[in-house]
C-alpha cells in the first residue's frame, strides 16, 4: 500500500475508465468524442478553451467528464491536484427547461445510492468506486459524493456547504458573474464573500453558449492583472477559476476540441448530423410578427397525416405571449403551451412535464411512431434554445441570428426520425425605433439580434437561389457552411481597474457610487435591467424581515420598464434591502436593476404561463409548501378566505412572564388548523397539495424577532432546514441544545483545518485557519453576552449557543445589557490582538493579521470595518488563550481603525478571492459544526 493510495486510513478505490463510468450511469456507451475528451483532459490536466460539438450530440456529458476527472485525481496530494472541486454550468437563459439540471441530479443521486439505483452488479461497483473517491475529497465524512445546486434569477437557493465538497452549480451568467465580483444577485451582504470565493477559486466554468465567453474571459484575465502579486493558495492553477466554452459556432484553433473522423464514422452521430431539416424561407415587406407566426404554426401541423408536434420560436416574451394567445383561439383542439424566461419554477415545471411527457410531449426520448390524440404546439423564446432535449416534427421561427437559428434547428428532427419534418423561417423588416419615423429613417436593427438577421436572410437566399421553392435543407453537418460565422456583436465591456475591484471587495458597507458589476461580464449592450418578483400571502411591513426567505424557485425576473408599466405610480413597493431579508418601501420610479420585489399574492400579474400584466387572479404563494403558515389574519385571508382573527389573538398573545395558560394557546392553534383543513383548496393548488400542506403543519408557534409568527411544516429531521447561519441577525446562535464555548471553538478549528488540508491550502496557513476557528467566538465570554445566552444562569461553563426560545430573544437581550446590533466577533478580534501583543516576536506578522481578520470576519463583517453600535460600557472582556489570560475593552462603540489597513494588506497578499476563500473555510466550518457535521475525520495526509 503506497502513500498515494492512503486517505483517512483506507485504500483508495481503483479508478474505472470513463467509458465504464458513463455506461454505468446512463446505460449506454459514450460517443467517441466524449471518451476522447475525457482522455485528453486526464492526460493534459486541463480543459480546452472550447468544445466545438454540435447540438444534439451530448454536450451535457462534459459534466460527467469533469466529475470523473475529479475522482481520477482523488489520490493526488491536495496541493498537486489540478481538477477543480466545483463545476459551474453557466448559460445565458433562465434555467426553466433545464435537462442539464436533471442530468446533474441523476448523476448525484446514482453516486449517492448506487445500490438503490437499479444498476447491474458490475455497474454498481463502478459507480461505487467513483463515489468513494469523491467522498474522500470532502472534509465531512457524512457528505454525499456530489452536491448539486441550482441558481436562477436574482434569488439564490443556497451556498455550497463546504469548499472541499465536490459540487455542480447550475446558473445564469449574471448569477455567476455577480458572485465573482462580490455582488452576488440574491446573495445577502454577509454571504457575498463566500459566494465570491466559491465562484473565483477551485472552479471549472462550462459556458453553454459561445457568445458568453468573450466578456467573461476578458474580465477574468483582467482580474488577474489587478492583483499580480497575489499568493497562489491552491496548486494546479486551482487558485483561480478556469473557463471552457461549449459551442458549435466557434472558430477552429489549437485550443478547440472538435469532432474527428472516428466521430463522423459513428452511425448514431452520422445519422444526427445528416438529419433532414428543410427550411422554407418566407419574406415580408411588412406585417404583424405574431400574426405571421400564428399563420405558419397553424399551417404546418395541418399538413400532417396525423396529430404532430410543432415548436414556435419568438424573439421576445411579448411576441411569444401574443402568438400563444392567438394560437389558442385559432387551434382550440390542440394542446398549446407557452414557455418563456418569465416563468416561476413552479409553473415552469408543470409546463416542462407536459412538453417532456413520454406519450404526449416532444422529448427526444419519446417512442418513435407513437400516435398522438391531438396536435402539440409549444411557443417559446430563447429559453428552449439550449438545455432542452426536444425533437419536434415542425418548427416556425422568427428571423434571428446564426447562433440562435443553429440552436433552434437543433430541436427539429433531432434524431433524424421524422421524414416529414420541416421548418418555416419568417423574415420581416425590423420595427421602427421611436423618434426616428419623423426623420424618415428606418431602423436596421432587430430586437435581440441587431443587424444579423439581414445577413442570415442573404445567406439563406443564396443557398436556395437555384431552387424555385425558397427551401434550403440545413442538417447539422451543413448548417455552418450555409449560415457562415456568426456576426452578432457582443458589444463592449468597460475595463476593470484595481480601484474598482477594491471597492467591490468592501462587502460590509456598500460604497456610495460604486460601479455596477453586470456590464463587466455581460457587456454594456447585454446588461440585464430587470428586477426579481416574488408573490406572498404575507407581505411584511417596512423594517420587518421576510419569511420564508426568498428562494430561486418562486422568482420571476422582469424588465424594469415592464414592471413600472404594470404597477401604479403611487403604489407602495415592498423591496428587499441589501441583506436579502429586511423589507423596505420604495416607489416605482426608484426601482433598480437586481432589486427583489415582494408582491401580495392577490395582486395578480402572473398566470400559469408566467408573467402577464393582464392577469388579475390570485397567485399561489410558492414558499408555503416547504416552510409553513404565516400566522397573520390578512395573509390567511389571502390564502384561503378563512376568518381566524379571534383564534390568532389568543395564539399570539405575548407572555413574557409565562403567566398564560398554554392549553388556551394550543386550543387556539388547533382551531386555526381545523378551519384551514375544512376550507376548500385555494385556486392554483394541485390535487392533494392543500390537504397535505395543512396536515403537515406543526401545532407549535414560532416567532423570531422582526418576523411574522408561523406554524412550521413537519419535515424529517435530516431534511429540516438548518438555522439561518448566514443571516445578518445570527448573533444569539440558537440551537436545540446548549453548546459550551471552548468545545465549540475546538470543533470549528478542527473542521476548518480539515477543509483547508483537503483542498490543498499550505500547512502554515492551515494552522492559522485552525486557530481562527478555535478562537472565533471567544468574544462571547463577555458577561452580558453570557447572560443573553443563558438568562437563567444554569450553565457551569461559558456557552457558545443558546436554547432560548425565539420569541424571548429581544427581552433577554435587553435584560442582559448586550447592545442591540452588537457583534461578538469584534470582541473576539480584540482578545486575539491582545494575545498577539503578548507574543510580539513570535510568528509571521502577515499570519497575525490574517488570524485577526479571519476572526473578525466570521459573520461577514470587517470588510473593511465592523459597524459600531451604541454602548459606552466601561467593562472589559477576558479570556484564556493557550493558557495566557488576556483582556480587552468591551465597549462596542469603539472602532478598530486598523482593520481597513489590515483588510487591504491581506487583499494584496492573497488576492481578493484567496482571502475570501480563507474566510469561507472558517465560516463554513462554523456552520457545518453548528449543523452537527462529523469533525472526527482526520486530515488529508
Amino acid at each position: 500500500m503506497t502513500n498515494e493510495h492512503i486517505r483517512s486510513g483506507t485504500m483508495m478505490a481503483p479508478l474505472p475508465t470513463f467509458a465504464d463510468f458513463y455506461q454505468a450511469i446512463h446505460g449506454r456507451e459514450p460517443f467517441p468524442w466524449q471518451a476522447r475528451l475525457a482522455r485528453q483532459v486526464a492526460e493534459t490536466s486541463e480543459w480546452p478553451e472550447e468544445v466545438g460539438v454540435p447540438t444534439g450530440l451530448g454536450k451535457t456529458a462534459c459534466l460527467d467528464i469533469a466529475v470523473w476527472w475529479l475522482a481520477a485525481q482523488a489520490d493526488h496530494a491536495p496541493s498537486q491536484r489540478s481538477a477543480p472541486t466545483r463545476i459551474w454550468w453557466v448559460v445565458n437563459r433562465r434555467l426553466l427547461v433545464d435537462s442539464t439540471h436533471e442530468h446533474a441530479e441523476r448523476l448525484a443521486r446514482v453516486l449517492r445510492e448506487p445500490d438503490a439505483s437499479g444498476l447491474a452488479a458490475h455497474d454498481g461497483e463502478v459507480v461505487a468506486a467513483v463515489a468513494r473517491r469523491l467522498r474522500s475529497l470532502s472534509a465531512d465524512a457524512a457528505a454525499p459524493p456530489l452536491d448539486v445546486i441550482r441558481l436562477r434569477g436574482g434569488v439564490a437557493s443556497r451556498t455550497p456547504a463546504d469548499p472541499s465538497q465536490p459540487t455542480v452549480i447550475l446558473c445564469t451568467l449574471p448569477m455567476y458573474g455577480s458572485r465573482l465580483l462580490f455582488r452576488g444577485y440574491g446573495s445577502s451582504r454577509s454571504l457575498r464573500p463566500i459566494d465570491a470565493a466559491m465562484a473565483g477559486t477551485d472552479s471549472l466554468v462550462l459556458l453553454d453558449e459561445a457568445h458568453l465567453a468573450p466578456h467573461l474571459r476578458a474580465l477574468m484575465d483582467a482580474l488577474g492583472d489587478c492583483t499580480p502579486g497575489a499568493e497562489a493558495l491552491l496548486g494546479g492553477f486551482r487558485s483561480r477559476a478556469s473557463i471552457t466554452a461549449l459551442t458549435a459556432t466557434g472558430d477552429a484553433s489549437a485550443h478547440r476540441f472538435d469532432l474527428d473522423e472516428e466521430d463522423l464514422a459513428n452511425s448514431t452521430i452520422r445519422g444526427r448530423l445528416s438529419a433532414a431539416k428543410p427550411v422554407e424561407v418566407r419574406t415580408f415587406d411588412a406585417g404583424d410578427t405574431a400574426r405571421l407566426l400564428v399563420e405558419a404554426a397553424a399551417d404546418l401541423p395541418a399538413e400532417a397525416a396525423q396529430p404532430a408536434s410543432c415548436l414556435v420560436f419568438a424573439n421576445t416574451p411579448g411576441t411569444a405571449r401574443e402568438t400563444f394567445e392567438r394560437l389558442r383561439l385559432q387551434m382550440p383542439d390542440a394542446e398549446t403551451l407557452l414557455l418563456t424566461g418569465l416563468n416561476r419554477e413552479r409553473e415552469a415545471e408543470q409546463i416542462r412535464a407536459r412538453i417532456l411527457d413520454p406519450a404526449t410531449g416532444m422529448a427526444a426520448t419519446r417512442q418513435a411512431g407513437l400516435a398522438r390524440e391531438r396536435h402539440l404546439v409549444v411557443v417559446a423564446t430563447q429559453t428552449l434554445e439550449v438545455g432542452a432535449d426536444l425533437d419536434a416534427e415542425y418548427l416556425v421561427t422568427e428571423a434571428c441570428g446564426v447562433r440562435a437559428l443553429t440552436q433552434r434547428l437543433g430541436r427539429l428532427n433531432r434524431l433524424g426520425r421524422h421524414s416529414h419534418a420541416r421548418a418555416v423561417y419568417l423574415h420581416a423588416p425590423p420595427p421602427k425605433r421611436r423618434g426616428r419615423a419623423s426623420r424618415g429613417e428606418e431602423s436596421a436593427s432587430w430586437p435581440v439580434y441587431g443587424k444579423e438577421p439581414a445577413g442570415v436572410l442573404q445567406r439563406l437566399q443564396k443557398a436556395y437561389a437555384d431552387r424555385g421553392d425558397c427551401v434550403v435543407d440545413l442538417p447539422p453537418a451543413r448548417v455552418a457552411e450555409v449560415l457562415g460565422p456568426p456576426e452578432d456583436d457582443p458589444g463592449r465591456a468597460p475595463e476593470v481597474l484595481p480601484g474598482i475591484l477594491w471597492e467591490w471587495t468592501k462587502t460590509t458597507t456598500r460604497p456610495e457610487g460604486e460601479a455596477p458589476v453586470e456590464p463587466y461580464f455581460s457587456g454594456v449592450q447585454g446588461a440585464d435591467h430587470s428586477v426579481s418578483l416574488i408573490w406572498r400571502v404575507h407581505v411584511p411591513d417596512e423594517g420587518q424581515r421576510l419569511w420564508p426567505r426568498a428562494r430561486d424557485r418562486e422568482a420571476v425576473d422582469v424588465a424594469i420598464a415592464e414592471v413600472r408599466d404594470a404597477l401604479q405610480d403611487d403604489e407602495a413597493i415592498h423591496r428587499l434591502a441589501p441583506d436579502g431579508m429586511t423589507v423596505e418601501l420604495t416607489r416605482t420610479a426608484d426601482l433598480r436593476p437586481g432589486d427583489q420585489i415582494v408582491l401580495a399574492a392577490d395582486r395578480g400579474l402572473l398566470d400559469r404561463f408566467g408573467w402577464n400584466p393582464a392577469a388579475s387572479e390570485p397567485v399561489v404563494d410558492a414558499s408555503l409548501l416547504e416552510q409553513g403558515l404565516p400566522l397573520d389574519g390578512k395573509a390567511i385571508g389571502r390564502l384561503c378566505g378563512v376568518e381566524v382573527t379571534s383564534q390568532l389573538q389568543v395564539a399570539l398573545e405575548e407572555d413574557e412572564e409565562g403567566e398564560l395558560d398554554q392549553s388556551e394557546r394550543d386550543e387556539a392553534v388547533e382551531a386555526i388548523l381545523a378551519a384551514l383543513r375544512a376550507a376548500e383548496s385555494p385556486p392554483g393548488w394541485g390535487d392533494g397539495e392543500w390537504s397535505a400542506f395543512t396536515h403537515a403543519l406543526r401545532p407549535a408557534v414560532e416567532w423570531p424577532r422582526r418576523e411574522v409568527p408561523r406554524l412550521p411544516v413537519v419535515t424529517p429531521e435530516h431534511q429540516r432546514p438548518s438555522s439561518d447561519f448566514g443571516s445578518e441577525d445570527d448573533e444569539l446562535s440558537l440551537t436545540p441544545e446548549a453548546v459550551e464555548l471552548d468545545r465549540h471553538g475546538q470543533a470549528v478549528g478542527a473542521m476548518a483545518r480539515t477543509i483547508a488540508e483537503r483542498i490543498g491550502v499550505p500547512p502554515s496557513l492551515a494552522e492559522v485557519v485552525e486557530r481562527a476557528g478555535a478562537l472565533h467566538d471567544i468574544g462571547k465570554a463577555d458577561g452580558r453576552f453570557q447572560r443573553w445566552l443563558d438568562p437563567e444562569g444554569q450553565g457551569d461553563a461559558l456557552m457558545a449557543k443558546s436554547t432560548t426560545a425565539h420569541h424571548r430573544w429581544e427581552a433577554t437581550r435587553a435584560a442582559s445589557g448586550w447592545p442591540r446590533g452588537g457583534r461578538h466577533e469584534d470582541l473576539s478580534a480584540r482578545l486575539v490582538r491582545a494575545w498577539l501583543e503578548r507574543h510580539p516576536s513570535g510568528g509571521d506578522p502577515e499570519h497575525h493579521d490574517l488570524l485577526v481578520h479571519l476572526v473578525v470576519s466570521h459573520h461577514g463583517n470587517g470588510r473593511p470595518l465592523v459597524p459600531p453600535v451604541d454602548d459606552g460600557t466601561a467593562a472589559t472582556v477576558s479570556a484564556v488563550v493557550d493558557g495566557v489570560p488576556v483582556e480587552a475593552p468591551a465597549d462596542l462603540a469603539r472602532v478598530d481603525w486598523g482593520q481597513p489597513r489590515r483588510f487591504r494588506k491581506l487583499n494584496d497578499h492573497f488576492g481578493p478571492w484567496g482571502l475570501a476563500l480563507l474566510e469561507a473555510i472558517v465560516r463554513l466550518a462554523d456552520w457545518r459544526v453548528s449543523a452537527g457535521a462529523d469533525v472526527s475525520r482526520g486530515p488529508a495526509r
